[in-house]
């Protein structure tokens, strides 16, 4: 059986996923009891009813499985007292002036990457500015991808507010996988996978009231402890912002590509070459560019009406360098379809031109790069192969 120094050796890789230093360290590992082939002790938290609990309580359990002869573990949490507290940010202090370890957002659990599992394409929808419509391209074009046969999740990567449940029409709380391989997304009428904070809660209307630390650790777990199965494509929806939050998303988990979307005023465009700059600082390849509420069809006249004003598309794609996906109109079905959460049966042309050039992208990067993993492992019935498994892109 393994001893207490043993134990407390190995509970050493375990973070504290906000302060970013071993829970051993700070003195969070309370009372081990060993007997035969079980493991008991407590963790005392920072605060009573921290949402990073499990986040910790998992991170305990899969490291002292790990051990020889472990076979059960009883957590029980605490609460550290005022001077418990004070020692340890007196400690957190040393710590940090000493160099040992990183606090806060940018904490060694922040910037691990995180596996790929059986996740085919990741795709980051990013935008400077809120507003603009990640959340509805983010949901139009899983709609349309899934339409063209391939297995779509979406994470809702906008934690404060989070939007995809309701235009997707989802009710009800995620549950564990029996087999404990995660949590098990909830799906859309059509197929696709969904993840969000709003699947979390029975009440959609509660604020999360939280620090950028606390929303990078729930970012990790959202894509980690999810049993996301076999998927060709995961759309991450993004919050506005070039912070905590969108940082998480590019450097912890394995982005392939980001597409950023705008709106034709040059106040959006401004802000959206913020994002542009953020993507290419960190390595974060852009597919391209789309540009939300571009204009409006008169329903008596058929012509388009540029309801923002002249749009600034081509300026801010030259110059930023990157391509051009497409222009998608302002439609009052959109709104209504979206408020009864039937977004899914919304239908646009455009975006089935989009899709397609996200495909050919994709296409293109697994032919200049042997390590890029293929679009298609199982090709949807409708298509043809191209080379390497891929789909045709000119279906």
């Amino acid at each position: 059986m393994s001893n207490l120094d043993s134990i407390k050796n190995v509970l050493k890789n375990v973070i504290d996923p906000e302060i970013g230093i071993n829970i051993v360290d700070l003195n969070m590992v309370k009372d081990i009891q060993i007997s035969d082939k079980h493991v008991d002790l407590n963790i005392a938290l920072t605060v009573a009813g921290c949402p990073l609990k499990n986040v910790i309580k998992s991170d305990v359990e899969k490291t002292l499985l790990k051990l020889n002869n472990v076979q059960s573990i009883e957590i029980n949490f605490t609460v550290m007292s005022s001077n418990e507290l004070k020692q340890l940010k007196e400690k957190v202090f040393q710590m940090k002036n000493s160099g040992q370890g990183t606090v806060g957002a940018s904490s060694t659990s922040g910037i691990t990457l995180l596996e790929k599992k059986g996740i085919r394409n990741i795709i980051a929808i990013v935008s400077g500015k809120g507003g603009v419509g990640k959340s509805f391209i983010t949901a139009l074009l899983a709609t349309e991808l899934k339409k063209q046969g391939y297995e779509i999740g979406v994470l809702d990567a906008d934690v404060t507010g989070p939007s995809i449940p309701k235009v997707f029409g989802l009710q009800g709380n995620l549950v564990k996988d029996k087999n404990e391989n995660g949590v098990i997304p909830l799906k859309t009428k059509s197929g696709i996978k969904v993840i969000s904070m709003n699947l979390m809660d029975s009440d959609p209307t509660t604020p999360y009231i939280w620090r950028g630390p606390i929303i990078t650790g729930i970012i990790r777990q959202l894509f980690a402890e999810v049993d996301w199965g076999d998927l060709h494509f995961l759309l991450i929806d993004l919050p506005p912002g070039t912070s905590d939050a969108p940082l998480t998303v590019f450097q912890s988990l394995p982005i392939d590509a980001a597409i950023l979307v705008s709106t034709p005023q040059e106040l959006a465009s401004l802000i959206v070459s913020k994002s542009i700059s953020m993507s290419k600082k960190l390595n974060v390849p852009i597919i391209g560019l789309i540009e939300n509420m571009s204009y409006m069809i008169c329903e008596h006249c058929n012509k388009e009406m540029k309801i923002y004003g002249k749009t600034s598309l081509n300026n801010l794609g030259k110059d930023n360098e990157i391509d051009i996906l497409g222009a998608i109109p302002f439609d009052p079905k959109i709104v209504l379809l979206s408020d009864k959460g039937k977004i899914d049966e919304y239908a646009n042309d455009e975006f089935t031109k989009i899709s397609h050039k996200i495909r050919k992208y994709l296409i293109e990067k697994v032919e200049e790069s042997k390590d890029a993993m293929p679009i298609a492992w199982n090709v949807p019935k409708d298509t043809k192969s191209k080379s390497d498994n891929l789909i045709n892109i000119n279906k």
